[in-house]
């Protein structure tokens, strides 16, 4: 059986509509792009991305029904589990985080007191906050994941298994920085979680979101289908800078700073699924894997590192905005 045939063999999961544009509020929209989850084979729908004739955002729609949340994020969602990564591709990230974490606390007018992570998985950024200074009572992060909350919990973290929208126990204005990386693009209204964001910071308190950037050579190139940043089908929003720094200001927050990041994993993927699925190459595909080859993985970590020295747009980006 190839690839294709046994995608199309697992089953169809229930959808529902996707909302009008979660950035500008539009509803006049045309389409993009129509890919399958390529990376784990959950289910065989097809998913439409459409983009917002107004601002440019793009969504998908229509969306995985609430109830098919654990048929799409199975036990294996690497994100849960980073330890299954290699040890060289985690030191290498680590080495990236620290940086990003440099950029992002050089430039705020005031040190660090509260600080929450959004999606924190098993509080990786918490105990670098931690280990640099932050009072740990008052550092928190949110996560869904119950085996990664576990995880957070028994490194002694603060981490509540909730959603950001539904977590009563933050108190408003606790924060000076916020930091959610690669989370934003996964939630069904992403301008309801930037206005409960914006509620727990203080005021002049930073937030630094980071998601995948469609508007990017890597985009265009890989056509309607196969572009990794799709991540079908986890990723919902998929945005712009532009269209990112739109929703932070509707929502009373000042732009800082912006950068590109390294999208090293999107490249690969969009190869993966091109190979394995285009072209029914599927160990050429799996040579492709960002998780399983790690010279590869580095190759194109430092391509993108290239791209961003130079001044090119990359398949990621990161916006610093602070609370006015």
């Amino acid at each position: 059986m190839s690839p294709g045939e046994y995608l199309a063999a697992q089953p169809r999961i229930a959808t529902v509509p996707s909302r009008a544009c979660a950035v500008c509020g539009a509803q006049s929209w045309h389409e993009v792009g129509q890919a399958q989850d390529f990376e784990y084979a959950t289910c065989s729908n097809d998913w439409t991305f459409r983009v917002c004739e107004r601002c440019g955002h793009v969504q998908m729609d229509p969306l995985p029904a609430p109830e098919t949340l654990r048929v799409i994020y199975p036990d294996s969602y690497y994100s849960y589990r980073m330890e299954s990564i290699h040890p060289i591709a985690r030191w290498a990230k680590h080495r990236l985080d620290r940086a990003k974490f440099g950029w992002i606390t050089g430039g705020m007018r005031m040190p660090v007191g509260g600080y929450l992570d959004v999606g924190c998985g098993d509080g990786r950024y918490l105990q670098m906050m931690i280990e640099q200074g932050v009072d740990s009572a008052r550092t928190h992060g949110v996560e869904l994941d119950a085996a990664a909350v576990e995880s957070a919990r028994a490194k002694g973290l603060n981490v509540i298994q909730s959603r950001i929208e539904e977590a009563g126990e933050l108190l408003p204005g606790s924060y000076d920085l916020i930091t959610m990386f690669h989370v934003i693009e996964h939630v069904e209204r992403p301008d309801e979680v930037v206005a409960r964001l914006r509620s727990l910071l203080r005021s002049g308190g930073v937030l630094a979101l980071e998601t995948p950037n469609f508007d990017c050579a890597d985009a265009r190139l890989a056509g309607r289908r196969y572009w990794g940043g799709y991540h079908t089908p986890r990723h919902w929003h998929v945005f712009t800078s532009t269209s990112l720094q739109q929703l932070l200001r509707r929502h009373g927050f000042q732009i800082e700073r912006a950068r590109y990041q390294t999208g090293h994993a999107f490249l690969l993927w969009t190869l993966h699924h091109w190979l394995k699925y285009g072209k029914n190459r599927p160990a050429l595909g799996e040579w492709c894997h960002p998780l399983k080859n790690v010279p590869l993985l580095a190759l194109a970590t430092s391509f993108d590192l290239l791209r961003i020295l130079l001044g090119r747009k990359t398949s990621a980006v990161l916006v610093v905005a602070s609370r006015s």
